[in-house]
């Protein structure tokens, strides 16, 4: 129970810090368009070639201290919405989020997912922010969301999962945390997460 605790927190000030790297933007909100969301045929190298690169790097890493640091090499290619004026509102939900102003976050978060859909960055924190609320139908929804946009955000997976668990389903939370990390073998808090729940779904096996 404790370790489950200790990595709900740590996935909640992950979320928090990684979207500080956000750049400021120019351009004012009236000149924001929507546009609609990426597809695989459009999400087109060099983006989709680096992650691929990065997430082989990852499977292949030998240790805690090279998979952090691929995975946030991996997270900086996920925040660059190729839009400066997503990036101010995201730094707005993020300087928000870190006042612990959720409702002012939850804002700027809405006008990042309404503007870009295609963003994927933008339900996610914008998910996270729906947990802390409370609100975990909502929450599920937009990670699931995240999901169909980006299959291997293991941010959101564990997310998922956590919220699974919580809501005592937890054959899909131990099946969500092994895909997981199958993508992402350094999940913080993961492994032992995906140990205790197999316990109790499996049980100890012969």
């Amino acid at each position: 129970m404790l370790v489950r605790m200790a990595f709900r927190l740590r996935f909640i000030v992950v979320l928090a810090l990684c979207v500080v790297s956000v750049a400021a933007a120019r351009p004012a909100f009236a000149e924001i368009a929507p546009r609609p969301p990426v597809t695989p045929e459009q999400d087109k190298p060099p983006r989709a070639a680096v992650l691929d690169a990065l997430f082989a790097d990852l499977a292949k890493s030998g240790t805690p201290e090279e998979g952090a640091a691929i995975q946030r090499l991996i997270q900086k290619v996920w925040l660059e919405s190729g839009s400066p004026s997503i990036d101010l509102l995201m730094s707005h939900g993020l300087d928000a989020f870190n006042d612990k102003d959720y409702d002012r976050a939850l804002f700027y978060f809405n006008e990042v997912v309404v503007l870009d859909p295609g963003y994927a960055e933008g339900w996610h924190k914008r998910a996270t922010v729906l947990y802390l609320k409370n609100d975990f139908s909502r929450a599920l929804a937009d990670l699931e969301h995240v999901l169909r946009i980006e299959p291997r955000q293991f941010m959101a997976m564990g997310g998922l999962a956590l919220m699974l668990e919580e809501l005592g389903d937890k054959k899909g939370a131990l099946e969500v945390f092994r895909r997981a990390l199958s993508v992402n073998p350094w999940l913080d808090g993961a492994a032992q997460s995906e140990k205790s729940l197999s316990l109790d779904v499996e049980g100890r096996g012969i």
